[in-house]
């Protein structure tokens, strides 16, 4: 090999080895230069909440209104004119309490007709009875007249007899005697029977006289409950929730007037998402908030109809309720969905937005770096918030809003003690 040339070339070999690691210095500068830097935050400004693991009730708040369990809607029952006004709506009413009276003179004359029929009936009857007892009677009399004709024919016969037997009299005479006896017995037979029928027959139509008086006696009462019913009273212990007519106004029969509910046996109607509708079932355990201290109840029915997105459901109470519940007061209220054994979840804080998905900063294994990740929220139990990924337990979150920093992946701390 030839020294001289070998030596020739290291310096360019050199030469090349600088200029290549001087670009690349170069390169390195621009790019630190032109890329941006990670922002620092104080890790004292941040409120953070840890991820935990375990068993869940997931009870979704409502709303709603406490209401009458017991409710009276109170219809006008004939048509007629409002005559009188007693009370107005909001009222304390018992069952007897007068809401309002009705005027109906079609109604009232009815009834001035159908007494006097009634009681034209009543003598009617009297009569028909006095008369056929009268008949009787005179059936009577023929029958103790054919009884005595009888004793005097069984006199002859025993007289005649008596004679024939010590031959003063014929023969003949005792016979015609026996023959009339025997004739007039057989006639009381028959007149007895006629009487007995008679009797059966008196009864028939005394009991046909008496349905068509029970009859009329019904319409009677029947037209007098219509006019007493003019009379509108609350018929059952509460609160006059609702009156809808006013003095002088005509009214329908079966026109809705006015409606009671009761005051001191209440029910909660709460509105249900209908995306949950399915998800509740009768018999679920609901929490009811109040000023004077939480209560509980269960819902007992599920409306059908979706309303604005929501269905009804109707809360009976388990317990003591406060004592001034009134109908129509809003209600805040928990129903339990389901139980979660080993839900991930989350402190609720504010900020955290559930049934969606939002960046949130988590901190890193480095301990000094937060990383931006998408997590997915469920339901908000109580204060709990559901976690469906982005997240596992024991992770901190920084619930903080750091949303101007979102277009960094990553933020540093300033130290590692959050």
């Amino acid at each position: 090999m030839d020294i001289s040339t070998t030596t020739q070339h290291k310096p360019k070999q050199h030469k090349y080895i600088w200029l290549t690691a001087g670009l690349m210095t170069f390169a390195l500068l621009v790019f630190w230069l032109n890329s941006p830097s990670i922002p620092t935050l104080k890790t004292a400004e941040l409120e953070t909440a840890t991820v935990q693991q375990g068993p869940l009730d997931i009870k979704i708040p409502v709303l709603g209104e406490y209401a009458s369990r017991y409710e009276r809607l109170i219809s006008a029952p004939e048509t007629a004119q409002v005559t009188e006004i007693f009370i107005r709506a909001g009222a304390e009413v018992t069952p007897t309490s007068i809401i309002a009276k009705l005027s109906n003179p079609d109604l009232d004359q009815q009834l001035f007709e159908s007494q006097s029929q009634l009681e034209r009936m009543h003598s009617e009857f009297a009569a028909f009875k006095l008369q056929k007892q009268n008949e009787q009677l005179n059936f009577q009399a023929e029958l103790a007249d054919m009884q005595s004709q009888i004793q005097a024919a069984q006199l002859d016969v025993d007289v005649n007899q008596r004679l024939a037997q010590q031959g003063i009299a014929a023969k003949i005479e005792l016979e015609r005697a026996e023959l009339r006896l025997s004739q007039l017995q057989k006639r009381l037979q028959f007149a007895q029977y006629r009487f007995e029928k008679q009797q059966e027959m008196h009864k028939l139509e005394l009991e046909q006289q008496q349905i068509q008086l029970n009859q009329q006696q019904k319409q009677v009462t029947l037209i007098a409950d219509k006019v007493a019913n003019l009379t509108v009273t609350a018929g059952i212990e509460g609160t006059l929730q609702q009156l809808d007519i006013e003095l002088g106004q005509r009214v329908s029969q079966g026109q809705a007037m006015a409606r009671v509910g009761s005051k001191s046996q209440l029910m909660a109607r709460i509105n249900i998402p209908q995306r949950l509708a399915e998800r509740v079932q009768l018999g679920a355990q609901v929490n009811l908030k109040h000023p004077q201290g939480a209560f509980s109840g269960t819902v007992q029915q599920l409306g059908s109809v979706v309303e604005n997105g929501f269905i009804i459901a109707e809360v009976y109470f388990s317990e003591g309720t406060p004592a001034n519940l009134r109908p129509a007061q809003p209600v805040n209220a928990l129903v339990f969905l389901e139980h979660l054994e080993n839900a991930l979840y989350i402190a609720q804080r504010p900020g955290l937005s559930p049934l969606g998905t939002q960046p949130l900063y988590k901190k890193t294994a480095q301990q000094a770096q937060l990383t931006l990740t998408q997590v997915r929220f469920g339901e908000l139990s109580e204060q709990y918030l559901l976690i469906h990924s982005g997240l596992k337990v024991g992770d901190i979150v920084i619930t903080s809003d750091l949303s101007q920093w979102h277009n960094f992946s990553q933020l540093a701390l300033d130290n590692d003690k959050l």
